[in-house]
């Protein structure tokens, strides 16, 4: 059996993780929602924090069977309006004796409703519409001390609200007690509404009202046990009496199956006390199902989310991964290359230095040639140019190919909004402007890893044979070529350098050195691809995020996170409450 504490504690953190009911996509999710709040804010939290000596009894039913009849007879004062038409009462109306509005019996009632005082001599309002979770209480000295009786609206009411008034009070009482009729008892919505009501073995009373004959009687309440799923702790009858119904007599009610007396078994202290801990054991095990119901309901709510926001993501990456292709950097291979091959022979290294100060001036003096006849550079070179056009035309799609998954969203009214925006022509828009990505086209911590993949790469491909050697001498003979010539070679053909030959004012070209790059492994160009279209793609899909779509993920995000926390409080306190 779990301890008290740890038993709060779990109750506790269930409460503060269940979210609002308009929340859950689906009618059942929300009613189940807004049950468990009631009945872990009403019910079981203040019902450990010190049991009074005090029996909570409702009285509930479908429209005009005699409830708050009942009542009035119960209670011992005409309370509750009770007239033929029926559906007068919106709101609970609840009686107990004048001691119980004192001390700890007063507070313990505080904690559970909205308790409003109905001062002597005053009718309550509650004919007109209130909150869920107020009780209007008249103190009658005829009530036994020790018992609170609640008259509640019909569930059956054309008006929700009263339903979910009804609801917010039956999931803190001790004792139910049902009325019905002989045209009402096989209703299949007071059937559910009753199955609810009683869950898991709440006690509950049958009151068959109006009976005429009580064999009828009997078969009747027969089936509606039954339908319900385990029966009632008493059973009772109401004769046909034309005095109750002209307000003459209060409503007398019969006993079956040797029952005590309605009013000895609810006003007695040797039965409450054994109702009272039948209710208790009812409750938690309610609130344990209704958890696990929510938990998976929480699981299956952030699936959506969760899809739609990987979807994304992935969608963006292909984008900027397509448009890093535009422009791989072929200067850090070949820088890789060289580098790998100095380190790896000191000879070699200092014999090229003279040709690398050459290299490096006639790189120079051949650039400044070149502008006194074709003038400046332009401000953005044709493989930025073309890697920003990929980016646009990528976005451009992912809005075309996400939009049907946008229409169909099942979700909240907040996020259909955001991916609604996230999806327009607001973003379509804003495409043509400039995307402002300039300084990520020579990301350094991209170049960087590059780099140190590169070097890698070629130290694991030369593995110190006689292919190392005769690569050293050929790029002595070469080193006149500056790596910088290759950084605007792009690969939109395939291959670093294959689809362009860029003279650097030199004797020798670019694709010259690649040769012997080639020498290292027939794969190691598209393994540096893969690796600078993995990594710099990652980074402007990222600048394509927190361009476009940063508001819609950063929603997603926390809706995904929300109900993973909801499913996980939901189960812990579950499997804690099964203990």
């Amino acid at each position: 059996m779990i301890a008290l504490p740890e038993l709060r504690t779990a109750l506790e953190s269930a409460l503060s993780a269940l979210p609002p009911p308009e929340r859950f996509s689906r009618g059942e999710d929300a009613d189940s929602a807004r049950r468990l709040a009631e009945r872990l804010r009403r019910d079981l939290l203040p019902r450990l924090g010190g049991d009074a000596p005090l029996l909570l009894v409702a009285i509930a039913g479908p429209n005009n069977v005699g409830k708050s009849t009942l009542f009035n007879s119960l209670v011992g004062a005409s309370l509750s309006p009770a007239r033929p038409e029926g559906g007068l009462t919106k709101q609970c109306l609840a009686a107990a004796h004048p001691e119980t509005w004192t001390g700890s019996l007063r507070d313990f009632l505080t904690r559970r409703y909205d308790v409003v005082p109905v001062p002597p001599g005053t009718d309550a309002p509650v004919d007109q519409p209130g909150p869920a979770g107020r009780l209007y209480l008249a103190l009658e000295e005829a009530v036994p001390r020790g018992l609170l009786v609640m008259d509640t609206p019909d569930f059956d009411s054309v008006y929700r609200d009263n339903r979910e008034r009804t609801e917010a009070l039956l999931v803190t009482v001790d004792v139910l007690v049902f009325v019905v009729s002989r045209q009402t008892y096989q209703n299949a919505a007071l059937v559910d509404f009753l199955r609810a009501a009683v869950g898991r073995g709440k006690p509950y009373l049958l009151i068959y009202n109006e009976a005429t004959r009580e064999e009828v009687a009997r078969g009747h309440l027969d089936k509606l046990a039954a339908d319900v799923g385990h029966p009632p702790l008493a059973r009772y009858l109401a004769p046909h009496q034309p005095e109750v119904e002209a307000g003459e007599r209060p409503l007398a009610t019969q006993p079956l199956d040797g029952r005590p007396a309605l009013a000895t078994l609810l006003g007695e202290a040797e039965h409450s006390r054994e109702l009272k801990a039948r209710a208790l054991a009812a409750s938690l095990a309610d609130a344990r199902a209704e958890m696990e119901a929510l938990g998976r309901a929480a699981r299956d709510s952030s699936h959506e989310p969760e899809r739609l926001r990987q979807r994304l993501r992935h969608e963006l990456f292909a984008v900027g991964k397509s448009a890093a292709l535009k422009g791989v950097p072929a200067d850090v291979l070949v820088d890789a290359f060289r580098d790998e091959l100095d380190a790896r022979s000191p000879l070699h290294r200092y014999v090229r230095l003279p040709f690398r100060a050459l290299a490096t001036a006639l790189t120079f003096v051949s650039r400044k040639v070149r502008q006194s006849f074709t003038g400046p550079a332009p401000a953005a070179a044709p493989v930025l140019h073309a890697t920003d056009e990929t980016l646009r035309d990528g976005v451009r799609r992912l809005v075309d190919v996400l939009a049907p998954e946008v229409a169909a969203w099942r979700g909240d009214a907040q996020t259909r909004a955001k991916l609604a925006e996230a999806f327009g022509p607001g973003t379509l828009s804003r495409l043509e402007e400039p995307l402002g990505f300039e300084p990520l086209h020579a990301h350094a911590a991209d170049r960087d890893s590059l780099y140190d993949f590169c070097r890698s790469l070629v130290g694991e491909e030369l593995q110190g044979n006689l292919r190392e050697e005769v690569l050293q001498l050929l790029t002595t003979l070469v080193y006149s070529v500056p790596s910088g010539a290759a950084a605007v070679v792009t690969v939109a053909t395939g291959g670093v350098g294959h689809d362009a030959v860029i003279w650097a004012g030199t004797l020798l070209s670019t694709p010259l050195l690649e040769r012997f790059v080639d020498l290292l492994g027939a794969d190691v160009r598209a393994r540096v691809t893969q690796k600078w279209a993995d990594a710099h793609g990652a980074t402007l899909a990222r600048a394509l995020e927190e361009r476009f779509f940063s508001d819609v993920l950063k929603h997603l995000d926390a809706q995904a996170a929300d109900w993973a926390r909801t499913a996980e409080a939901m189960e812990s306190s579950a499997r804690k409450l099964s203990k």
